[in-house]
Formats: C-alpha cells, structure tokens, sequence
C-alpha cells in the first residue's frame, strides 16, 4: 500500500465492520473519556488480514492518530453529539461512524467539552474478547507499534 493510499478515509463498507467501544478512565478526581477502535479481522468474503490492516491504517491517517509511544496528538473535535447520539468524523466527506449508545457518565463527560481519548488498535481484535484478552491485546499492539491514538473532544451538534 503506498502512502498516497492512507491519505484517502475507509469507505463506509469497511467503516460498518469496525468495532467501537466506550470507557472512562480515572484517577482520583481525574476522568478522562476513552474511545476503543478495533476490527475483528476479515470477517466477509473480499476481506483479508492485508486488507483490514490497511483499512485500520486508512482510518488512523484520516483521524490524524499519533503513534501509541508517543504524546497523543490533539485531533480536534471529531466528535459529534446530539440527543444521546455520537458519531464520529473519520474524515471522509460523505459518512461517520457511529459509536454504540455510550454510558450516561460517559456521554456526560463528553457533551460538557471533556477531552476523548481515541485508541485505534490495528491488529485484529476478536469481537468475544473478555477484558483480560483486550488489555493483553493493546499491550501488545502498542508493543509491536499497532497502536494510535489521539485526543478529540465533542461538536455540540451534528
């Protein structure tokens, strides 16, 4: 894949495969929101393990991702929010990504303005993955620089 191909967002076919999950996480008085990007492999019949990895890459170019060993960059408000709904701005002209109906505290956290954490993993993550199997899987990733992540925060409507 040339690097001229990472520049162009994921379609929403590929978009639509993509799991997204919602966390906070805290520290004391701190909570931060946290967003969980990850795909569960090739899963329809044009998919391979090749063409995933360049769809998750596609989408960590189109959000602007940093490397996970490094400082998160500051992506901009990628997040739209509007009566309970979130969706995501990957960057592509037409489509968003829609993220699966989030806590109360979390949506609380992100409607007044809090910063969102994004975390995209590349490498295939099983969608039956308990949370031992997740933490052991970012680790990993972040290990063997399949990680981005970046910070967002949320746009009052969409």
């Amino acid at each position: 894949m040339t690097s001229s191909s990472l520049d162009v967002p994921p379609g929403p076919g590929f978009v639509a495969t993509v799991a997204a999950a919602t966390g906070i996480h805290r520290r004391g008085s701190l909570a931060v929101a946290q967003l969980l990007i990850t795909h569960p492999g090739p899963r329809r019949q044009s998919e391979t393990p090749e063409t995933v990895e360049g769809g998750m890459r596609r989408l960590a170019t189109a959000l602007r991702l940093g490397p996970g060993d490094h400082d998160p960059p500051v992506i901009g408000a990628q997040l739209m929010t509007s009566r309970g709904h979130v969706a995501l701005d990957y960057g592509h002209d037409q489509y968003v990504m829609t993220i699966p109906q989030p806590s109360h505290d979390w949506l609380a956290l992100v409607t007044v303005g809090a910063a969102c954490r994004v975390c995209l993993v590349i490498a295939p993550l099983a969608l039956a993955a308990d949370r031992d199997e997740t933490d052991a899987h970012i680790r990993a990733s972040l290990a063997n620089g399949q990680l981005m992540w970046g910070t967002t925060f949320a746009r009052r409507r969409f």
